[in-house]
């Protein structure tokens, strides 16, 4: 599933292409004919991000809502178009530039009071200058869980998933079964400062890569599967050449060092 700096990457590209312009606006698979329908050839205003959620703003009101799920995405083509295939929910044209929607969960047309509805059942976006990290770890202390199993919560925090949870914490230092409980507020402002930061770089890339640049890695450290992440997917500790252990957390896989991790 995407997570938060991807929709916002999405959010800032979507602006650029269609911001301010009169767009084609159809739906050949059919599931959002009647709204395309509304919205066909009408002014694209701007497009925003909150957590994993993505928000079309429309002249004269109209919000289109967006959750890409676990196999949605964004095709963008530039020049000429190809036919569009019989999957697409949405396509949204300009001269030059066409963006086809396929496979997402939510593609809906909603009024500004669903769109309050929505944002008041998420937490505070780390990307969003609106951000609260107060507000979060309220949210983080309401019950004793799992750290990592509440980061995944998007009540608590939007936008974090599995992968930015597991090197989110391993930068913090914090075990991902430690308690909720137990995570000071010290070590929470540490730990919403490296998501903000670590969201931010993916943001303006479009792509997760959470290690320094010219970092240096242990010797006992293998450098495969992927040399973006300090432990998500690997086998050793980029830092110490420890084993990395998996376990399973909000039913997804949890990666972390027991060496650097307390």
């Amino acid at each position: 599933m995407p997570e938060g700096n991807t929709i916002h990457w999405l959010a800032r590209r979507h602006s650029r292409d269609f911001g301010g312009r009169r767009v084609r606006v159809s739906s050949p698979q059919g599931r959002f004919a009647k709204e395309a329908r509304q919205l066909d050839r009408g002014v694209f205003l701007e497009a925003e991000a909150y957590g994993k959620h993505l928000f079309h703003r429309w002249q004269r009101g109209a919000i289109v809502h967006v959750h890409l799920g676990m196999a949605g995405w964004f095709y963008r083509h530039a020049g000429v178009p190809p036919p569009p295939r019989p999957s697409v929910r949405m396509r949204l044209a300009v001269p030059g530039i066409a963006t086809d929607l396929i496979g997402p969960p939510t593609c809906e047309l909603i009024t500004d009071e669903k769109l309050e509805e929505i944002l008041a059942r998420l937490g505070p976006d780390p990307l969003r200058k609106d951000a609260d990290p107060e507000i979060a770890y309220r949210n983080l202390r309401r019950r004793g869980r799992p750290i990592a199993d509440a980061l995944l919560d998007q009540k608590v925090v939007a936008g974090v998933g599995n992968i930015y949870r597991a090197e989110a914490l391993y930068l913090a230092g914090i075990r991902p079964r430690r308690s909720t409980l137990r995570v000071t507020r010290v070590e929470w402002e540490k730990l919403w400062r490296i998501l903000r930061d670590l969201l931010r770089r993916g943001a303006a890339g479009g792509r997760i890569a959470t290690v320094e640049p010219g970092e240096p890695v242990h010797p006992r450290a293998r450098r495969v599967p992927r040399e973006d992440f300090y432990v998500y997917r690997q086998e050793r500790c980029r830092r110490c050449g420890g084993d990395i252990r998996e376990t399973v957390l909000s039913a997804r896989r949890m990666f972390s060092c027991p060496r650097c991790q307390s």
